[in-house]
């Protein structure tokens, strides 16, 4: 016969144990989420960074500056351009192109977080 005080803690263990579990489980679903995000914010901000860097050459510009060129390769990547120092340089110098994006996704427990990304590209007419 067991002692009554014990009565029930194996419940209260498996429990615990079920909470920690889903509490492993949350952290770990975060985490993707962010890594996701941060994935996400370097393709697009290489990809903003390789579309505007030949528009900083005036004859390849198409009327477009590099800016706007790098803001719609950042949106259709899910992102939103936050910087780009892209000068336009009419000479046939090499030239660097930054840029700084921002993916917005919502994380478990955490709730909408920004996560930013920088690139840079450099072009040679």
């Amino acid at each position: 016969m067991k002692p009554i005080g014990e009565r029930g803690s194996a419940t209260v263990l498996a429990l615990a144990l079920v909470f920690f579990v889903i509490a492993i489980g949350l952290a770990v679903l975060a985490a993707v989420q962010l890594v996701t995000a941060r994935v996400r914010a370097v393709t697009a901000a290489d990809a903003a960074a390789l579309a505007a860097a030949p528009a900083t050459f005036p004859a390849l510009s198409a009327g477009e500056t590099p800016s706007a060129l790098a803001a719609e390769m950042a949106a259709a990547n899910g992102a939103r351009l936050l910087r780009c120092l892209c000068p336009v340089v009419k000479s046939f110098d090499p030239r660097d192109v930054e840029v700084e994006v921002a993916v917005a996704t919502r994380v478990a427990i955490v709730g909408e977080v920004e996560v930013r990304a920088a690139s840079r590209a450099e072009y040679v007419p």
